[in-house]
């Protein structure tokens, strides 16, 4: 079973109201992660710049192949979710999509949830 993809209580989440904590959102791509579904990941996050959530997940659990526009997109939503003071995490990556990830040193690069992560909430969900 995959981590419920939401922010993860921290002892400098201590004097934030659950409102604050909870502004979370889940964008998760389905099926191939192409220049096609590429092209969509990157127009919600820029979307996103623009609303109030401060915590953005991409659940990868759904997506069987990433293609090399789907890094490309992967490396634009964390650049952009830095720029605006956002945190971006990947979460409930398969074997493959990780290991491409690993042999691409993006897990480095990447925030990465593992499945040992305590979630607490989410506001709203992007599916494509």
């Amino acid at each position: 079973m995959g981590v419920n993809p939401c922010i993860l209580a921290d002892s400098q989440d201590t004097h934030r109201s659950r409102e604050e904590i909870c502004m979370n959102v889940v964008i998760q791509p389905q099926g191939n992660l192409d220049l096609k579904a590429s092209a969509m990941l990157q127009q919600n996050i820029a979307r996103l710049a623009w609303e109030k959530y401060n915590r953005w997940f991409i659940d990868l659990g759904e997506v069987t192949t990433v293609s090399h526009s789907g890094l490309i997109a992967l490396i634009t939503a964390n650049q952009l979710a830095k720029k605006t003071g956002r945190r971006l995490s990947l979460c409930n990556l398969k074997g493959s999509v990780m290991y491409l990830l690993e042999i691409t040193e993006l897990d480095r690069l990447l925030d990465i949830l593992s499945d040992d992560d305590e979630p607490m909430g989410v506001v709203d969900k992007i599916v494509f």
